[in-house]
């Protein structure tokens, strides 16, 4: 995706450019009214679309009478989905399974904004320009999204009306709402939005479990662990990251060293969660283990299904990554481990978010700048966090619950 978006991406951006200012003086200018369809463009992370969430509801309030619509790979479908906020005819779903469905979808998705009459984008991805071509050929005459402005090497062309800048020094969520507010102005080539928007709500929609859903996750544990009992302790460990940024991952044997001493206490079970394609991983630290109280739930579960097993536990132990963020849409405690990025930016957005940070010398060096690439393959930002340390703070998050049933 990251070679599509350069090799084809430059110079495709580079034409439309081209042709923009060509047909620019044929152009009737339509009077500034309130967008009625607005389009929210978020691909790559399915995480960073819970992060979107206060700019959805921020759209809403702003403008009224408009609807909003959601376009994304079809990954981020059951998160939409679980908030609830765009309905399904209004999310446009692209598949990047292979080469030929992502073409097709691709020229689908574009017929789909132009039938539908979207008449505003909102770009979310940072200098993408894959992104950045969709939203110049959805028709829509108004585009809000990060412009590079005299930043060097991140040419998107000139295809965005409403030219935000990004700033890196604020919440990625905050900087989502700004993109909302460049719609309220006027194009220009000045940088939009010229808003206060810290007061502006950041809440997410707390998503609850039904009791036959506990009780499917009841039978799920007990098929592993049969002596699972309702008054046991739920520890949940997602040891992997995505494979998009690699360098986020804490070393397996940290994780290792540390559900071994969380098993030190008898009342609580671990529970291995990921993906399918994680289940291998997963299963390996199950085996060196070697404990009946440690539960392989990766891939066994679907996303509304990985919510209720959150409903359910008591804590969270993640790598930063999409899981950080799906579980602030409940209230279980969550400890994330940063390194390569920020919390700064990037940090889950649910009040019972603990996060430890390093903040080495060269940290972050992962950022919106270059694509979420680091030369990095010694991540010292995060092998310095030792075992021991996480311990102290799962202990100490554990402690301060009361008891709790699933």
């Amino acid at each position: 995706m990251r070679r599509i978006d350069f090799w084809v991406g430059v110079p495709l951006c580079f034409l439309l450019t081209l042709w923009e200012r060509l047909t620019r003086p044929f152009r009737s200018r339509a009077p500034q009214e309130p967008p009625r369809r607005i389009l929210f463009i978020e691909l790559a992370e399915i995480g960073g679309l819970v992060v979107a969430y206060p700019g959805l509801a921020h759209a809403e309030r702003r403008f009224p009478n408009s609807q909003v619509f959601f376009l994304t790979f079809t990954a981020g479908q059951g998160i939409l989905d679980l908030l609830r906020i765009i309905p399904p005819e209004r999310q446009i779903l692209i598949r990047p399974d292979s080469m030929f469905t992502f073409i097709r979808d691709t020229f689908r998705a574009i017929r789909t904004m132009r039938r539908q009459g979207i008449d505003a984008v909102i770009n979310l991805e940072t200098f993408a320009r894959f992104s950045t071509i969709l939203a110049y050929l959805s028709g829509a005459s108004r585009r809000a999204g990060f412009h590079p402005f005299h930043d060097e090497g991140r040419y998107i062309g000139h295809l965005i009306t409403h030219r935000v800048i990004y700033n890196p020094h604020v919440h990625a969520a905050r900087t989502f709402i700004t993109l909302v507010e460049a719609l309220a102005e006027t194009p220009d080539r000045e940088p939009r939005a010229k808003a206060l928007v810290n007061e502006v709500s950041l809440d997410l929609p707390t998503v609850c479990s039904s009791e036959q859903a506990r009780a499917w996750l009841l039978h799920m544990l007990r098929e592993q662990y049969p002596e699972l009992t309702a008054n046991d302790r739920l520890v949940l460990i997602n040891a992997n990251a995505s494979d998009l940024v690699a360098v986020r991952r804490w070393p397996s044997e940290n994780f290792l060293a540390l559900a071994r001493e969380l098993l030190k206490d008898p009342r609580l079970v671990v529970i291995l969660t990921g993906t399918s394609k994680e289940r291998g991983h997963a299963e390996g630290l199950r085996q060196s283990l070697n404990s009946p109280r440690v539960v392989n739930a990766a891939g066994r579960t679907t996303l509304p299904q990985l919510i209720d097993l959150y409903n359910a536990a008591h804590l969270l132990i993640t790598n930063d990554s999409g899981p950080a963020h799906f579980a602030s849409l409940t209230k279980l405690p969550v400890l994330v481990l940063f390194g390569p990025e920020t919390p700064r930016i990037y940090g889950p957005l649910g009040p019972n978010v603990a996060v430890l940070y390093r903040g080495l010398a060269c940290s972050p060096c992962v950022s919106a700048y270059n694509q979420k690439r680091s030369p990095c393959s010694d991540n010292q930002c995060l092998k310095t966090i030792a075992p021991a340390e996480v311990l102290n703070r799962s202990r100490e998050i554990l402690d301060r619950q009361t008891a709790t049933q699933f």
